[in-house]
């Protein structure tokens, strides 16, 4: 009969230890450190620019949603 603490063999290695929750866990604090990293260089580089640079720079990403979101919507038929 089968117990709580028995290993699924194919979340084991050959020893019959798992491997997956520390590894994922890893790779999910790397990805988040290196996301607040870049939006945090992002964040400065775009407090210094001039005010006319930060507006030509907020047209063109939203220029770029809208086209995204209507692609989108186009490709769902909605």
């Amino acid at each position: 009969m089968a117990q709580i603490t028995d290993l699924n063999p194919a979340y084991a290695d050959e020893a019959g230890h798992r491997d997956g929750s520390g590894g994922e866990l890893r790779k999910t604090l790397l990805a988040g450190l290196i996301g607040g990293v870049v939006a945090a260089a992002g964040y400065f580089i775009y407090s210094r620019l001039e005010e006319d640079q930060k507006t030509a720079l907020r047209q063109t990403v939203g220029k770029f949603v809208e086209d995204k979101i209507a692609d989108v919507r186009a490709q769902f038929k909605i």
